[in-house]
């Protein structure tokens, strides 16, 4: 099928092989389409952040190790102990230590891992009740996800665009599909770095998400999105460079040619 599309649509030049043109166009559009399938898998995974609590401290650290008690379950209490929690777009996800009283006094311990979809628009009770919420947190969150579906949206427009250069080679055609990959890598940037601040805010002042002690590195979700951001910018520099007025040879003989001068007068 995708043969079957180059040859259809594919130009040649004299010798009948593919013109470095066209080869840099297709190339530049299949990154593209890669780019579209990696997002879509970075924006649907909850890798985007992972959160590890540290080991207990040595035992001749007596602050750290009081410090580190202070937020952890003594060995013989029950309740949940948070271990480790990963983050996405859409949803957090928890995994904590549950300790359950068994009935001969012995306690048992089991990993849970709970997720929860991101509340975008809390009532004002709810923000005051649950320290989960912070109204600078919530902008965060709306933004980048705003910025999600923008880029995504913005992302099969260009395809369009692509595709019909590939099929009809005007000058025109090809700056507007390098404007529209220009203005995806515009909102992926958008959306990396705000979600780089909501990190940094969470940090700074909501310790009931990232506690002090915890160790965050970004996951392949977020690598993702800026390998994403690069194809995007590299297609829209193929795409621009590429967009030099043509000859009309390749213009239906029934159609307005864009690329070439048309003379209005009598022969």
């Amino acid at each position: 099928m995708w043969k079957a599309f180059i040859a259809r649509t594919a130009q040649v030049g004299p010798d009948g092989k593919m013109t470095r043109e066209m080869k840099a166009l297709l190339a530049a559009t299949a990154g593209t389409l890669l780019g579209l399938l990696l997002q879509v898998v970075a924006v649907s995974t909850n890798s985007w952040l992972l959160l590890e609590l540290p080991p207990p401290p040595a035992n001749g650290d007596t602050a750290r190790l009081v410090r580190w008690r202070g937020s952890r379950l003594s060995p013989n209490a029950t309740g949940r102990q948070l271990i480790t929690a990963y983050t996405g777009l859409w949803s957090l996800c928890r995994v904590e230590l549950v300790r359950e009283l068994r009935q001969d006094g012995s306690i048992a311990e089991s990993e849970h891992t709970e997720c929860e979809a991101h509340n975008l628009f809390p009532s004002e009770k709810e923000i005051q009740r649950n320290k989960d919420y912070d109204q600078h947190h919530l902008d965060y969150t709306r933004t980048a996800i705003a910025f999600t579906i923008i880029a995504l949206f913005i992302t099969t427009i260009g395809h369009c665009f692509a595709f019909y250069a590939l099929r009809r080679p005007r000058y025109i055609i090809k700056r507007l599909a390098a404007l529209l990959h220009f203005m995806t890598a515009a909102c992926l940037l958008v959306l990396n770095e705000v979600f780089v601040k909501t990190v940094e805010h969470e940090k700074e002042n909501m310790p009931e998400r990232i506690p002090r002690d915890a160790t965050t590195t970004y996951g392949y979700s977020f690598i993702l999105s800026w390998i994403v951001f690069v194809i995007f910018v590299l297609a829209g520099m193929v795409f621009l460079l590429h967009s030099h007025k043509r000859k009309a040879k390749y213009a239906d003989n029934n159609d307005a040619v864009e690329d070439e001068p048309m003379h209005l007068g009598r022969p």
